[in-house]
């Protein structure tokens, strides 16, 4: 049987308070006082930290993966194209390239003249 926890100098509740106490009390299942209470609160407590471990692993390992990929295109992008000795323009030369690239072709060459 429980306590009544109310000291006789404090104020009485209203009746539906106490009526509300009584049934939360009748709710809680009673304390399990057995040898076995703690390794059974000690198992349950791993077997979480497992669970979490395993999913704060799988999330770094993801983590990880993303930032190399992002600084290895990071770097792709980054660096500039690489050509060869001539005035090649492909699909990688950029907006300036192109327009020297026409600009030299329109102006004629003085010694040609």
């Amino acid at each position: 049987m429980r306590k009544n926890w109310q000291s006789q100098n404090e104020v009485q509740l209203p009746a539906e308070v106490q009526a509300l106490f009584r049934e939360y009390r009748e709710m809680l299942p009673d304390f399990d006082a057995s040898p076995e209470f703690m390794p059974k609160l000690w198992q349950g407590i791993e077997a979480q930290q497992k669970a979490t471990y395993s999913f704060w692993r799988l999330a770094s390992g993801l983590v990880t993966g993303s930032v190399a990929l992002s600084m290895a295109l990071a770097f792709a992008l980054w660096t500039p194209p690489q050509s060869g000795t001539g005035k090649t323009l492909n699909s990688a030369s950029t907006y300036v390239e192109v327009l020297a690239a026409d600009a030299s072709e329109d102006t004629p060459d003085p010694a040609s003249i």
